[in-house]
């Protein structure tokens, strides 16, 4: 039980890839606060992990406005007495083409993917540096290492997360709190399942394996969440500032296909 008495704070985490952190945590002994921006949502997330004998809480939150950080900040710490672990999976991923794109996407997007990291780390950080210890683990994505049309957007703010991700590491890791981040490609959660499962995008299906060097076009996000607990776990304390691919291979190159 690499994380007993620890607890993890994990945005997202009452769907896709946040939910299976969630769950890989817990497995591990930590005590995982879900936080979502539905409560019933993240009930739901808590009361399974709890079915499998882990530990969990649900709480509702929007990462990208400060009021809402801090007071789940403070909720978490006041139930649990502290945050070992901040694990910030919320995200949202939409198409940006350009001449298309509506102010009201630009901001929801800008408000999660890349207000929320810092918010949440901004929050947690105060009392990770008294105690001189946290594992802060960022969801970054492939987008933000290699470009695809349709999504400049997306990819510019994942591309933001990668480099937070490393100005905070040097920020934060003189007081032992250790940031790092993972940066799945495609993977098999909800958001996608349109897009795998759906005919009319059978095309698109092509084009994704086309684009991927492995023989699976999607990984499985069970996959991700042990990454994340492995960099939460603190088994390697070398890392800092470390972009962990999980994609496939995509951002190694075109595939000769």
């Amino acid at each position: 039980m690499l994380l007993t008495n620890k607890v993890a704070l994990v945005t997202g985490g009452s769907s896709g890839i946040g939910f299976a952190v969630a769950k890989r945590l817990a497995a591990e002994g930590a005590t995982v606060a879900v936080v979502g921006t539905n409560l019933k949502k993240a009930e739901s997330a808590a009361t399974e992990i709890r079915a499998m004998g882990g530990a969990a809480t649900a709480y509702a939150a929007d990462v990208g406005n400060p009021q809402d950080v801090e007071r789940v900040v403070d909720e978490i710490t006041r139930a649990h007495n502290q945050i070992d672990i901040l694990v910030n999976s919320a995200g949202l991923w939409r198409e940006s083409p350009l001449g298309q794109l509506s102010p009201e996407t630009l901001d929801q997007m800008i408000n999660v993917n890349l207000k929320g990291p810092f918010l949440m780390v901004n929050a947690v950080a105060p009392q990770m540096k008294e105690r001189r210890s946290g594992r802060i683990v960022n969801l970054a994505s492939v987008a933000g290492l290699v470009a695809s049309p349709g999504y400049s957007l997306y990819s510019s703010l994942k591309a933001a997360v990668v480099m937070f991700t490393k100005a905070a590491a040097l920020d934060l890791a003189p007081f032992d709190i250790a940031v790092n981040a993972v940066a799945p490609g495609n993977t098999s959660t909800p958001m996608n399942e349109h897009i795998r499962r759906n005919p009319d995008f059978a095309a698109r299906r092509e084009r994704i394996a086309a684009t991927t060097p492995s023989n699976r076009p999607f990984t499985p996000p069970e996959e991700i969440a042990e990454a994340v607990l492995f960099l939460a776990s603190g088994v390697v304390n070398a890392l800092h500032g470390t972009i962990l691919s999980l994609d496939e291979g995509r951002a190694a190159g075109t595939p000769a296909r």
